[in-house]
């Protein structure tokens, strides 16, 4: 990670809770880029400029969180990953890379703050 802010993208097809993770996550700090869609966030990625760590829910449409997460630990590795979703099935955590984070929603920002900064 870097010296200075850590960078953080927050992907979530809920455009309120994705705001409002990037406004909480900014008040403690981050720098904060939001996508809104898996793809949104690969040309976020792809398009250039530092992003340390990945906030995604994980259940969206098209491309999953579970999905995004495993082309970046491919595509940028290193970079921290914290999924979150208010389903928290067995099956569903399974399919979890085991380099990610996970926070169960509703979750506080305390948590992910605390995950993004370990």
């Amino acid at each position: 990670m870097t010296a200075g802010p850590i960078t953080v993208l927050v992907v979530d097809d809920e455009r309120e809770l994705a705001d409002l993770a990037e406004a909480l996550l900014a008040n403690h700090g981050f720098t904060v880029r939001v996508a809104y869609s898996a793809a949104e966030a690969l040309q976020v990625l792809d398009g250039g400029g530092a992003v340390d760590a990945l906030f995604s829910d994980i259940m969206m449409p098209g491309k999953t969180g579970l999905e995004l997460a495993d082309t970046v630990a491919r595509s940028h590795p290193g970079m921290k990953i914290v999924l979150t979703s208010g389903y928290t099935s067995p099956a569903l955590l399974a399919g979890m890379d085991s380099n990610c984070q996970f926070v169960a929603k509703p979750y506080t920002i305390d948590t992910v703050v605390r995950l993004l900064r370990s």
